[in-house]
């Protein structure tokens, strides 16, 4: 979204989605940035991978609430729906990161999870 923000009109099948909105690109472009770092830790598989995906998770989780309560206040339905779905989809992964580790990934870390 940072890039459709910045004002780039991006062809979606038989409509384009234009939103410029230069005051929400910089931070979205910061989120997208941290949530990148926190998808390379999950791919690398590195000892430190859930807290890191933890981290990044909820820093995206506040930016997103920050973001939907600015647009709360505006006519841009598109921009609210778009905030909201993007909220419930991170709380999903919040929660799927807050499940204790199942038995499968104790065997590729060689510890018991716990």
């Amino acid at each position: 979204m940072s890039v459709i923000h910045f004002g780039v009109d991006i062809p979606v099948g038989f409509t384009t989605i234009s939103d410029p909105f230069a005051g929400a690109a910089p931070p979205e472009a910061v989120i997208s940035g941290v949530m990148a770092v926190g998808a390379t830790a999950v791919f690398t598989r590195r000892t430190t991978t859930r807290r890191v995906a933890l981290g990044t998770t909820l820093f995206a989780l506040l930016g997103t609430a920050y973001g939907l309560t600015i647009t709360l206040d505006s006519t841009r339905t598109g921009d609210l729906a778009y905030h909201l779905g993007i909220l419930a989809t991170l709380l999903a992964i919040l929660g799927l990161l807050l499940v204790p580790a199942r038995r499968a990934d104790a065997r590729v870390t060689g510890r018991e999870p716990g």
